[in-house]
């Protein structure tokens, strides 16, 4: 850094016994046209006695420039980490309620999977594994740049190569049933042989539908579903699930899967071929098409990629299948299809702050948790 000091402007002599050592310099001449003291040369009458000064100014101009290396020292480093190390962003929506709420700040590690740069990414530490609350461009995105796409934040159910399904909202990779979210929420179907208490409800901030005589459409958690089974009048509790065939679930449009009910379906893997197929044709001609960067058609001599006739494609990267903890509420995979590997932007690792917007209110007990 710079000395922001100002230059010296020539201390007295010392006095006997002060402790200062060396020659004092010489003073400026005290009058106009007369020696100065210890023979100093005068100073010529009407000489501008500022050439002798030192120039008003300098030294706050040094230490302006100590100050702008500074900040813009620390400008640099906060740019450089935000591109390749932490990123933050805010929850705007309910759909990874009760883990994530509307109104958190959460940090991203970029390190996880790697950073990306000028179009390529780095290596990471870690690759995204099922459980991963992970942070990526929005896939159907109209922006040519997916980096430039918006963010999302879902939770990864399915790796490449895994063929996942869904039965009665439970996921599965092959035959075995993968965890819940912990704090996840969904529609509940509640039977009521009497009216709740008033305070039944309470805590429940999510959908409430009275939806026939005795029947209730609730919101919550799998620990609220609980406490509302204990109920005296409640005679049965029990997830809301839409049948196969219902439609609701938009990806792959010509499967007509449901949300709570659905595939088998294969996720891409990097490397991977697949035949081209009345199976395969409604699943992979997108992802040929808008994230591999290829011309994919149907003819009724079968199949063309590039114009070039084929029976099988090879995926160049990897893909991902992810969820909304908030299961009924969420736009995810089961809406507009998979998350491919370069459109990842990191791993979420930490709440830092956490702000209730209708108590205008932070919430404390949030602040510093751990996303999981």
């Amino acid at each position: 850094m710079l000395d922001a000091t100002p230059p010296d402007r020539s201390p007295a002599p010392p006095r006997p016994g002060s402790g200062a050592v060396g020659e004092a310099a010489p003073p400026l001449a005290a009058g106009d046209g007369a020696p100065g003291p210890n023979g100093a040369p005068p100073v010529a009458p009407g000489a501008d006695r500022r050439q002798d000064r030192p120039a008003a100014g300098r030294g706050g101009a040094a230490e302006l420039w100590a100050w702008l290396r500074v900040v813009g020292g620390a400008v640099l480093v906060a740019v450089l980490l935000r591109a390749v190390a932490f990123e933050a962003f805010r929850i705007p929506s309910t759909s990874m309620e009760d883990t994530l709420l509307v109104g958190d700040f959460v940090l991203v590690s970029k390190l996880h999977y790697g950073p990306r740069l000028f179009g390529a990414r780095l290596p990471g530490f870690d690759d995204p594994d099922r459980g991963d609350v992970a942070v990526f461009n929005y896939p159907p995105g109209l922006d040519p740049e997916p980096a430039r796409r918006t963010p999302y934040i879902k939770r990864v159910v399915a790796l490449p190569g895994d063929t996942l399904a869904i039965r009665a909202k439970e996921v599965r990779i092959g035959a075995e049933a993968q965890p819940a979210p912990p704090v996840g929420r969904q529609l509940w179907e509640v039977r009521l042989s009497q009216p709740l208490p008033p305070d039944a409800l309470l805590g429940l901030d999510g959908r409430i539908e009275r939806r026939a005589a005795g029947l209730w459409l609730i919101e919550g958690t799998a620990g609220q579903a609980d406490r509302l089974r204990a109920l005296p009048g409640v005679d049965a509790v029990y997830p809301l699930v839409r049948p196969l065939g219902d439609g609701s679930a938009a990806f792959p449009a010509a499967f007509h899967f449901s949300l709570d009910d659905y595939g088998p379906i294969v996720v891409p893997r990097a490397g991977a071929t697949v035949r081209l197929d009345d199976a395969s044709w409604p699943v992979v001609r997108t992802v040929i098409e808008r994230f591999e960067g290829h011309r994919a058609e149907r003819t009724a001599r079968g199949f063309l990629v590039d114009g070039v006739p084929a029976e099988t494609y090879t995926f160049a990267q990897d893909y991902y299948f992810v969820l909304g903890d908030n299961r009924d509420d969420s736009a995810d995979s089961r809406t507009w299809g998979f998350v491919p590997e370069d459109h990842l932007i990191g791993k979420a690792v930490a709440v830092y702050f956490s702000w209730d917007e209708a108590a205008g209110a932070p919430h404390w007990d949030r602040i510093g948790t751990a996303v999981r």
